[in-house]
Parts: structure tokens; sequence; C-alpha cells
């Protein structure tokens, strides 16, 4: 993901860490006072969940030392905690530029990565195959269609068969709408790119019958795209007028609290904000034939990572908060319930350490990661809030099941100020999804600094056990020792009560 200096160069001050991170928007987090009311109320159709939904893009390995994290049976063990069934294999903007065949990233003119192979254990093509094997995670192949040529990479998807590695998602290319000399040379449009990839289409078909495709769109409901011009702006229209035969269109929603006026309501409500206008802009222009993979998606908290020049050491660490992690489970919610989207696959597997070798790999704090890396004194592999907010979803969901989405009705609302999608708007406090069937339950999100209670729908009327996760909005696990996430159990019929700044699973008992 570069398009962080992009914003950063739109114009918008950018304003100190501590502003951002130290405001109350939404109020104390006490959680005193009597609990607000709500109605939870079944939205939609049930869609059946495809078994393999939730999962990791496999990022970061840039920087010699993350690149040898990823070698490290203690990380890999980690990674197959969180419960995901997907793996993006070669990472996102890496793939673009790396040598499947030893590792290595490309360092011609325009390379992202020159002096990146420098003191670095290359991960092989076995390695990944190892990843996947030991997560049980299913490979999602992001084929190199900027550097390599199709010879090349069916090549790949050959080696990694004999490895073991399953075959069936392919993805050509990430973010090839990058304003980098080097991509607008070689796809110049959205319908460039398209005709280049209906033969790669037909090539793997042939190949590998049964495989399914994803060709690669841009988020229109973002700022990246009014600020990078027509190129951009024009890409889906071209893509979707030209391409032949793909199953499904590569999305990567990021959303940006404004570094000015974001609070803690920002922060926490970011996830549904984005997730609003991501349905409205882009969902909506997808053709019908297609589905959609969120093959990345994450809030990104401050930019300055990515700002070309910018002293990495000068970065004041962003650690990644508990409302950054209920952002994101309120919009990997989202995603569950919306029959258009067949996978969602959050950015990254580990926090980046920072590096003043590479642009590229300035650090990934600002994006935030499942598992903390040890850089800017985290712990090592720690399991950071979004790890703590995914894992029970990733794990409820593992297997395939049926959700409907719940809409909070009369929910108290959260104030969310962005930057990108651009604009304020008061979100429902209350954010849920409900499993259908045999086991019935449902996750559910509040916002808010107040405890909310909420009427349950017919389907989850009975006894079930309610799992609670709570903490500080502004707490950091993984990045502050003292910083942990409280965990309760109780009994509901009907009704439950949802804790300020909390995530709940209601399940039979």
């Amino acid at each position: 993901m570069t398009a962080a200096a992009v914003l950063a160069g739109s114009g918008t001050a950018i304003a100190d860490p501590s502003s951002a991170l130290g405001s109350t928007g939404a109020g104390s987090a006490d959680g005193g006072g009597s609990p607000a009311a709500s109605v939870l109320t079944p939205q939609g159709d049930p869609r059946q969940v495809p078994a393999e939904f939730f999962g990791l893009n496999g990022a970061r390995i840039i920087s010699p030392e993350n690149a040898a994290q990823w070698h490290d049976p203690v990380f890999r063990q980690a990674l197959s905690g969180i419960e995901a069934g997907l793996l993006r294999v070669q990472g996102g903007t890496t793939s673009q530029w790396i040598d499947w065949r030893t590792g290595l990233f490309d360092e011609r003119e325009g390379s992202l990565f020159v002096g990146q192979n420098e003191g670095g254990q290359p991960l092989l093509l076995a390695d990944w195959a190892q990843l996947a094997r030991e997560t049980g995670a299913t490979p999602i192949f992001d084929l190199n269609v900027l550097t390599s040529t199709l010879g090349e990479q069916i090549e790949m998807l050959r080696a990694a068969k004999q490895l073991g590695m399953e075959v069936r998602y392919v993805e050509l290319g990430n973010e090839l709408w990058d304003p980098a000399k080097f991509y607008q040379q070689v796809y110049p449009t959205g319908a460039d790119y398209a005709k280049a990839m209906n033969g790669w289409i037909v090539a793997l078909r042939a190949e590998f019958p049964g495989i399914e495709i994803g060709v690669f769109g841009a988020d229109e409901s973002s700022m990246v795209t009014t600020i990078l011009g027509e190129r951009l702006q024009g890409w889906n229209a071209g893509l979707y007028a030209n391409i032949v035969g793909a199953d499904a269109v590569a999305i990567h929603p990021y959303w940006v609290p404004d570094p000015v006026q974001a609070d803690i309501g920002a922060t926490v409500a970011g996830g549904t904000f984005a997730w609003n206008a991501f349905s409205e802009k882009v969902l909506d222009k997808v053709p019908a034939a297609m589905s959609v993979w969120l093959s990345e998606y994450n809030q990104i908290s401050l930019p300055l990572g990515e700002i070309p020049g910018f002293p990495p050491h000068l970065i004041p660490g962003v650690p990644q908060t508990w409302a950054v992690g209920l952002g994101v489970a309120s919009f990997a919610l989202a995603s569950l319930t919306e029959p258009r989207v067949a996978m969602s696959v959050i950015h990254a597997a580990i926090d980046g350490q920072p590096s003043e070798r590479s642009r590229a790999a300035n650090g990934n704090e600002e994006i935030h990661a499942v598992l903390a890396d040890g850089s800017g004194g985290s712990t090592e592999f720690g399991r950071t809030a979004i790890n703590e907010v995914l894992t029970p979803i990733y794990a409820r969901a593992r297997g395939g099941a049926t959700v409907q989405e719940l809409r909070a009705e009369s929910a108290p609302t959260v104030t969310a100020t962005m930057l990108s999608p651009l604009g304020v708007s008061q979100v429902p406090a209350v954010v849920g999804a409900a499993f259908l069937g045999q086991d019935p339950g449902a996750f559910l999100v509040n916002l808010s600094d107040r405890p909310v209670r909420v009427t349950l729908p017919a389907a989850l009327s009975g006894a079930l056990t309610a799992d609670t996760l709570s903490a500080p909005p502004l707490s950091n696990p993984a990045f502050t020792p003292a910083d942990t996430v409280s965990s309760s159990r109780t009994e509901v019929a009907g009704e439950a009560v949802l804790p300020p700044y909390s995530l709940t699973e209601l399940s039979a008992p």
C-alpha cells in the first residue's frame, strides 16, 4: 500500500500523533451511567459464507529483520493461532517486484526495493508452502504481472502445486493503478490492463481448470482516487468494459481518520464509515458476474512513514489502539454479511521494521498488523488489538456459515471525522452479525463510551453464552506491556448488555 504518500501530499495538515490519539471525542471510557437501549433487527437476506473467507496478507517481508521473522517457528505458531483461512502470497506490492525462484527483489530503475536484498534471508516458494501447511490456510497467489511474464508465473504455480500448495485463487497483480512511472508505462489505463489480462485468464484456465481469478480494481470511495486524477478515476470503467472471464475484482479499501480533527470516535467508528462509503460508491458498480475480493483492507492512522524523504527515525510510533481494533472488527463483520464479497483479507500479518534503505520499508506501524514485530517497543509476535478482535471472528467463520446483518434500531451514534473517505458522519454505535442454523450466535460490537442494552432477534431469543472482550479505547495491546484486553462470560436470554468499547460473541451454551 503506497497511497499514504499521496494523502500526505494533498495539502491536509498533519497533526502531532498524540493529539489524534489523546482526544476523547466519543466521551470518557469509564462506562458510567445507565445503559442505552437498542433493538437488533435482521437486515437483508442471509448469505452463505465461503469456507475460507477471512485471511491474512503475507506482509511485511521487506526489511531483513522482518524477512527473518517469517522463518521463525514461533512466528508461524503465532500466525496459526489467528485461524485465518487464506494467506496472500507473496504480499502485495512486494509480489510485483520479486523473483519467485530466488525470493530476491528486482532492483531495476524505478523499483521500490533498491538495496533491500542486502543482508536479507529470502522467502522461497518452499517457505510459503510450509507457512500454508502449518497455518492450514489456502494461498491466494498474487501473480507478478508487472516485472515477470505469463510463462514464468505459470511455472511458479506449477512449482507451488508440486510443493503441496492448492492452486485455487489467483490475483492478477497488485494496485496496478499506482502512479509510479513504471506502472504507468506498463498499464497506461484500466482498459490496457484488462486487455493484457484477458490472455492471462485464458492461459491460466487452460493450465489449472477450476481456478478462480481476480483482476485488480480501484477503491473509488477513497480520497486517493480524487487526488491521483484521470488515470485512477477511469480505471474501473476501463477494466469492467474490457475484461473477459474474470471471476472477481480485487479492491483494497483503506480508511484514514482526519489527523487534525480525529478523536476516539473517528477511530472507533472509522471502519463503519468506510464500509458505508465503499458499499455506496464501489460495490454497486461491480458487474453482476464478478464477486469482490478484499485482498487488503485496514485503517491507516498517520501516513508519515511513506512520505518520500521523511526520516524514519523522526516518525513517532503510532501504536495500534483498542479503538482501531474495534473499527477493524466492524468492517470485517460488514464484509462478512455482504453477499458480493467473497473474501476479506486484513493487511498485514506482522508490523514493519523501519528501514532507512527503502521508502517502501519505512515502517508499517501506521497500517496496523495482527502481530507486532518487536520494533517501536512492541512485544515480538505480540497479539495486537486487531488480533484480539479478529481471532474469534475468524474462528467462528472458519469452515463456512450462514450469516445475516443485524441492524441496531435506536442505538446511540458515534461521530466519525474522516480524511479518507472524506466526510463527517454519525454511525450507529452497535454493529452486529448473526450466525444462523443449528449453532446460532452473533458478534456484537459496541463502539460507544456507554453500555448498550440490546434486544435480540427471534433467532437468538434462547439461552446463550456471551463472551465479551473490552479495554480502554486508547490501550495498546502488544505495544504497552501493562495494556491487556479483559474478557468476561455471562449467560443471556432475549437481551444482552454490551459494555463500552467491546466485542461480544454470543453462542449456544
